[in-house]
């Protein structure tokens, strides 16, 4: 498991449960609550290679950086302020196509100098 924890807010969001190309992502905190499993297919590695070029960046980067299953039922997005606060816009899809399809879209901050060390917990979490 591994978290990226807000600086703003009480907000988390938490990667569980890796197996094979599953995983689970659960958003909470700051009066925001959701949780998915889902199937990175053959692209997990794709969100552990987002983390990582971001934990390349040692100053504010211009521009958003993405990443998103096949299907599009999770997505994170990445930006930086000229101060250095990285905001993670993340979207959770569930039950596509079912008369009671959810979406849940929330942000949480971070801090440029936190990317390296949630790159690291990425990569022992996908990597495991």
């Amino acid at each position: 498991m591994f978290s990226i924890h807000s600086t703003s807010s009480s907000r988390e969001l938490v990667f569980s449960a890796h197996k094979d190309d599953y995983f689970r992502v659960e958003l909470k905190g700051f009066e925001v609550t959701a949780s998915a499993d889902v199937w990175a297919y053959t692209d997990a590695n794709g969100l552990n290679e987002f983390f990582q070029e971001l934990s390349r960046f040692e100053r504010p980067w211009q521009g958003q950086r993405n990443w998103a299953t096949l299907e599009n039922d999770f997505s994170i997005s990445a930006t930086c302020t000229s101060l250095g606060n990285v905001t993670f816009h993340v979207a959770l899809l569930g039950l596509q196509g079912a008369p009671e399809e959810w979406r849940v879209e929330a942000g949480l901050v971070t801090d440029l100098g936190q990317l390296e060390q949630i790159a690291i917990h990425a990569g022992l979490f996908f990597n495991a």
